[in-house]
């Protein structure tokens, strides 16, 4: 059939007046530039979308397809250009105005944005991927109801986009509705089962409120599908932490640190873990990673500080904390930890002035009240120390060393079933410690409980069977119930089952010089030291026993040993002083307590001592101002307030002290 020119001519101008008519030359381009843009040849694709509308600049299709690919390329301003071009020519495609509505949203021009989803949603109400851009637009702006809204209609326009129902869970969040968020973010893990953001997002919901274990396995889950994402990795450390797994975060920050070596944080926190592993030297090490990358890392110097502190490194352990400090003055953990290693240097004034800063930054810090109470304690002063452990323990009743310290300052008083109350608080929260069970035979012992003190003692053993204080106390409770035999029978049991035990042979050892055969023991020690000459315990003891034997010479030679072994060993100090002063040697029994203040300026006992010997010198005022320094670091040093006065009334014979008249 011919066909007229006139029906041609028609046809012509009716294929030009709709928008986007297609030639077949066009579409061909069209359908070679999506198969570029698919297979990632984005210049490539771009090309023949600037063909396809260099043929025809009304092909709306062709000026959207453009659009995509400038985006993908992050030409974004370009991509908008196109997108308008092809909804001045096509305004009814809701795609067009959807892709327009993302970009401007990536751009931060929420307004604009929300403008373009809704023209789409107008267009078709049903337009899923428009709902959704409207609730991110409403998230970002802080119009959470609005946002929730949005994001429900997503589902109700396709249940299965489970996106939208993750999001909706994080609005929910904000809108703190929890309960509706865990279902939200359960929704979208069962439309898909391996959407692990959905799993990372439950678990630190269930976190925030303490289901640590069920975060725990929210984070596992998730880790199945996010195998090499970092905040997981991370967020499942803490978990573990939380839980006290510390070997198992260890070993899951040593993932995250495979993955970014370079992250300082990994290395930190995996250094506070290994402190709390016990592994010191090898928590040094991590710290020291973690500084070499950030050297203004706080918890790195902190957690060196930490571990310095164990290691007795304390001046050390200062100038870690004091790093710390340097990068965050008002880092509390840093100020109390350091408030700690003041304490263990015996400088118990710069203790008390970084916790009281810690406290002042943080009042609820139970550490530092508990540091700050050990501190009073140990300067005597057990009325501070019984409020500021009262009140750490208040703010955290799980702190062990807030109620152990109270129990210790209560023990000082001669308050001693009070004292056992709050040991027995302690040890509830962490029964292995050998020092609490040590402190609660005392208070037992105190109150003359002594079958309850002997239980106690029996658990320190039962942890540390070499421990001799234990067994020393043991026994004084044995003998106080009539039963100090019974401390050698025991022993001589024990060395039936094995007659080469060294533990054994020192337990009777001791039995037997409290029960005042001090020869007998004496021999044993001596078979001990046969065996192991450089046992400290066994030369420290046999020297006290040629003290009471007044064996004077003989304990200072036995302290000789023990300094070759350990120069700087107090306990050897302090008995060959008292040696030497028994023995008239005053000027040698100085010497040992002037080095001990040179090793710790702190110990108030070294001053008093020091103040007995120069009495004896003659050197009046010199033992006064030796007594006061003992007093000003220790007011409860009972030996001193009576060597102050002593002294006096060698120039003042008829001197009463205040509390003696």
């Amino acid at each position: 059939m011919k066909i007229s020119p006139w029906l041609l001519f028609l046809l012509a101008l009716v294929c030009a007046s709709l928008a986007g008519c297609i030639s077949p030359q066009s579409g061909d381009l069209l359908e070679e530039a999506r198969a570029l843009q698919q297979t990632g040849n984005l210049n490539q694709s771009l090309t023949k979308y600037d063909d396809a509308v260099s043929l025809d600049a009304n092909n709306s299709a062709a000026w959207a397809g453009r659009g995509d690919v400038l985006h993908l390329m992050g030409r974004d301003e370009d991509a908008l250009h196109s997108y308008n071009q092809s909804l001045e020519i096509g305004p009814a495609s809701v795609q067009t105005w959807i892709a327009m509505g993302d970009i401007l949203a990536g751009m931060g021009r929420n307004e604009e944005a929300f403008n373009a989803y809704d023209r789409a949603i107008g267009l078709d109400s049903n337009a899923t991927m428009a709902w959704n851009g409207v609730g991110e637009v409403w998230a970002r702006e802080g119009r959470y109801k609005d946002s929730a809204a949005a994001f429900s209609m997503v589902l109700r326009t396709n249940g299965s986009y489970s996106p939208a129902a993750k999001k909706l869970g994080d609005v929910l969040v904000a809108l703190k509705e929890y309960d509706q968020a865990l279902r939200s973010y359960d929704y979208a893990l069962n439309v898909t089962p391996s959407y692990g953001e959905a799993a990372l997002a439950k678990g630190d919901l269930l976190s925030q409120f303490g289901k640590y274990q069920e975060a725990l396995a929210a984070y596992e889950y998730a880790l199945m599908y996010l195998p090499n994402n970092t905040v997981l990795i991370s967020h499942l450390a803490s978990m573990q932490t939380s839980l006290g797994k510390y070997q198992d975060a260890v070993a899951t920050y040593d993932r995250a640190i495979a993955l970014e070596p370079q992250n300082a944080t990994f290395w930190a926190y995996k250094s506070y873990l290994l402190n709390n592993l016990g592994r010191f030297n090898e928590s040094l090490a991590a710290a020291d990673e973690a500084i070499a990358l950030d050297p203004h890392n706080d918890v790195a110097w902190n957690n060196k500080g930490f571990s310095y502190n164990n290691l007795k490194r304390y001046e050390d352990a200062l100038s870690a904390y004091s790093s710390a400090l340097n990068a965050t003055p008002d880092n509390v953990a840093a100020l109390t930890n350091r408030g700690y290693a003041y304490l263990n240097l015996g400088e118990f004034q710069s203790a008390i002035s970084d916790l009281d800063r810690a406290i002042s930054l943080e009042p609820r810090f139970s550490s530092a009240w508990a540091y700050r109470g050990l501190a009073y304690l140990r300067m005597g002063m057990f009325d501070e120390a019984i409020r500021d452990a009262t009140r750490a323990a208040e703010l955290d009743p799980r702190n062990a060393h807030a109620w152990s310290t109270q129990g210790m300052a209560l023990l000082q008083k001669g308050k001693y079933r009070n004292a056992s109350t709050s040991f027995n608080q302690a040890l509830a929260i962490t029964q292995t410690s050998p020092d609490i069970w040590l402190n609660q035979g005392l208070a037992l012992l105190g109150a003359k409980d002594y079958q309850g003190a002997i239980d106690a003692y029996d658990q320190v053993l039962s942890i540390d069977p070499a421990n001799s204080a234990a067994w020393a106390y043991k026994v004084t409770a044995l003998q106080n119930l009539g039963r100090g035999e019974e401390a050698v029978l025991i022993t001589n049991n024990e060395l039936k089952k094995d007659p080469d035990s060294l533990i054994s042979l020192i337990k009777k050892a001791y039995a037997l010089s409290a029960l005042k055969r001090l020869d007998e023991a004496l021999v044993i020690y001596n078979r001990v030291l046969e065996r192991d000459p450089f046992n400290l315990d066994v030369l420290l003891q046999k020297g006290i026993l040629q003290l009471d034997l007044g064996d004077y010479l003989g304990a200072i030679k036995t302290y000789d040993k023990v300094m070759e072994i350990d120069s700087n060993n107090t306990d050897a100090l302090v008995y060959q002083g008292i040696a030497y002063y028994r023995s008239g040697q005053y000027e040698r029994s100085i010497e040992n307590y002037e080095r001990m203040i040179a090793l710790n300026p702190g110990v108030s006992m070294a001053w008093s001592s020091r103040g007995y010997c120069l009495i004896k010198l003659g050197r009046i005022q010199d033992a006064i101002k030796s007594f006061d320094k003992a007093l000003e670091l220790y007011p409860g040093n009972s030996d001193a307030v009576y060597g102050r006065v002593e002294a006096i009334r060698v120039m003042w014979p008829s001197y009463t002290p205040a509390w003696d008249r």
